[in-house]
């Protein structure tokens, strides 16, 4: 961790591709981590389990991890974002500064959360309904197992920030792909070999998380050069609400975003577990947009945010157009898949309830016209996240979010759940929409905005000393 990959100077395509694909790699490697367990999972019928009942258990655990990720959000775009600035300013002090306290506020955070869904994991659970006593007392073993350990994802995604902010993602490319495998080993041993069923997939998810992490810290102490230390003497008061006050909105945006998600599968499960399992697998399918629209989005909140640092107004623009150029096409190709190939997709995840793919098939199609407005959004939040603006996307993601569950009622009397699903569709076409006209007003008064950018002091060449640049 002794050098800074520079995307301040060079050619903008090679420099950003070189960022972005490590990142649609990683997020590739984080997608297939999910659709693992996901198929593994599917299978358990072939051990006596019904598939519908442990997808549907597995789905209604993992909206509380997915709110929980909200927390995860804060320190990481926070530390992410204020990196990138510094580093693009060619600051050592300040990246070293950002990256101690953005670690320690994810240790702190992963602590808390993970002794908070411990002590509340049966209540939690028990918002969602009476949805069977199988379906419950798997919900409760999955979200003892990964919530417990779920301090361990905190950790790793604080060193993940940092390297972002380096614009080093090619070592989170190296290093994530690592757990993926590991899960792919122990999912069909300890789900299917071993008989555990859910308990299985969530041990499996543990035990890779863990190995992450561990060669993170391994990278860490091998390293020469240490760009972040958890001495206590570090801790920066200052830099810890900096990294709140960036991070927050995003975070909070995630934390609504799951909140109503979890109102709409409420809403979703009073259509039977069928129709749940249903959209719990379309949703894993949709990662081939959504996951894709994540990574290049982190790409590109680097590349903004490093050049802001620089105060490159020229090249902010030009990269953004070029990611834009990539993305809005993708989208497209995604949505055709999504509407002609939907019980293919579906089939590959569930191979006997023939009434679940029935609805997943049907989700997937209605679901597909929303895709471009999806990478829409994402390409709009890096730019803003970029120059520390995270409010903005944050502001149109919650009304966005939000907007889901009027529209839902208002749709399922006459439409049952196709009427959830549009009006999901609806609202991932608000904030597209939303944020591709703040995004162009943006753009055009980047200049001024640089021009008034006063966040980054100026350099002093004791702070760089030894601050490698590639």
């Amino acid at each position: 961790m002794s050098k800074i990959y520079d995307l301040t100077h060079g050619s903008i395509f090679k420099k950003i591709m070189a960022i972005a694909l490590p990142v649609l790699l990683t997020s590739i490697s984080q997608m297939a981590y999910n659709l693992t367990d996901m198929f593994w999972v599917g299978q358990v019928d072939t051990i006596g389990f019904s598939e519908s009942d442990a997808l549907s258990a597995i789905g209604t655990a993992g909206y509380i991890l997915w709110f929980s990720f909200g927390l995860i959000l804060i320190g990481k775009i926070g530390t992410s974002v204020k990196v990138s600035h510094y580093a693009g300013d060619k600051n050592l002090a300040g990246v070293k500064k950002y990256a101690s306290n953005g670690l320690m506020l994810e240790i702190i955070f992963g602590l808390v959360t993970s002794a908070v869904i411990l002590l509340f994991r049966a209540p939690l659970i028990s918002m969602f309904g009476n949805n069977g006593e199988v379906v419950y007392n798997d919900s409760i073993r999955y979200l003892a197992i990964t919530g417990g350990f779920y301090f361990v994802q905190f950790i790793t995604s604080g060193f993940t920030a940092i390297n972002e902010g380096l614009g080093k993602t090619y070592l989170n490319l190296l290093i994530l792909p690592i757990g993926l495998i590991i899960n792919m080993i122990l999912d069909p041993i300890l789900i299917l070999v071993l008989g555990l069923g859910v308990t299985g997939a969530a041990l499996a998810t543990v035990i890779a998380q863990i190995c992450t992490l561990l060669i993170y810290v391994l990278v860490y102490l091998l390293s020469k050069q240490k760009v972040f230390s958890l001495h206590p003497a570090n801790f920066d008061s200052k830099a810890i609400k900096d990294i709140i006050r960036i991070g927050f909105p995003a975070g909070l945006q995630s934390m609504f975003f799951t909140a109503c998600s979890i109102i709409i599968g409420i809403m979703v499960y009073g259509f039977g577990t069928a129709v749940f399992a249903a959209q719990r697998v379309g949703s894993q399918i949709e990662q081939f947009t959504w996951m894709i629209a994540g990574g290049f989005q982190t790409a590109l909140t680097v590349f903004v945010g490093q050049n802001y640092g620089a105060r490159d107004y020229v090249r902010i623009r030009q990269g953004t157009a070029m990611l834009a150029a990539i993305l809005i096409p993708y989208s497209v190709v995604i949505t055709i898949i999504f509407f002609f190939k939907s019980e293919f997709l579906i089939r590959l995840f569930l191979n006997s309830d023939e009434t679940t793919v029935a609805y997943g098939a049907e989700y997937l199609k209605i679901i597909s016209f929303s895709q471009i407005f999806m990478m829409l959004e994402g390409i709009g939040s890096g730019l803003f996240n970029g120059v520390g603006k995270t409010k903005i996307p944050s502001i149109f993601g919650i009304i966005g979010n939000v907007m889901r569950i009027p529209l839902s009622f208002l749709m399922i009397g006459s439409m049952a759940q196709v009427g959830i699903w549009w009006a999901l569709n609806i609202s991932d076409g608000f904030k597209g929409m939303a944020l591709l006209i703040g995004g162009v007003i943006l753009i055009n008064n980047m200049n001024k905005l640089i021009k008034k950018n006063t966040t980054i002091p100026n350099v002093k060449p004791s702070e760089t000393d030894g601050l490698g640049v590639v």
